[in-house]
Order: structure tokens, then sequence, then C-alpha cells
């Protein structure tokens, strides 16, 4: 399973969950804490292209940016 890393501002991470989970099997959004903004999305297979069509629009109205693997990132 495919994965991509955002930061986003605290504020949105709801707003950002809510509108990615709402596709049907797009990604699943988790995040290891509410205060830190940053979200994994774990994308379904073979949606990486629409994934990324979401993640840009987001990006535009919500502020969320593509970042590298947190390092202490903890594994499912």
């Amino acid at each position: 399973m495919a994965s991509r890393y955002f930061r986003v501002p605290l504020s949105e991470i709801a707003y950002v969950r809510m509108i990615v989970e709402a596709f049907d099997g797009l990604a699943v959004v988790r995040s290891l804490s509410a205060s830190r903004g940053e979200i994994e999305w774990l994308i379904g297979e073979g949606l990486e292209a629409e994934a990324d069509t979401v993640a840009q629009r987001l990006a535009r109205l919500t502020g969320l940016c593509p970042i590298e693997r947190p390092t202490d990132w903890q594994d499912l």
C-alpha cells in the first residue's frame, strides 16, 4: 500500500480527513499526534494518481503540503 505524507494546518486536519475518506477506498488518513500537523495517507491499490489530484486541490484549499516521511513516524 502506497503512502504519502503531508503537513497541514492543525485547523484543517479534520476537513482534509473528511474529504479524503469521502472518496470511497481512496485513502485512509492517520496522524501520530493532533498537535503535529503531519498526516499520512494510506492510499488504496491503484489510486495513487487520483490521490495526487485530490492532494493538489486540497493544497490550494487548505495549505496541505507534501513532506518526506518524518524520521520518527511509527508504522502500523
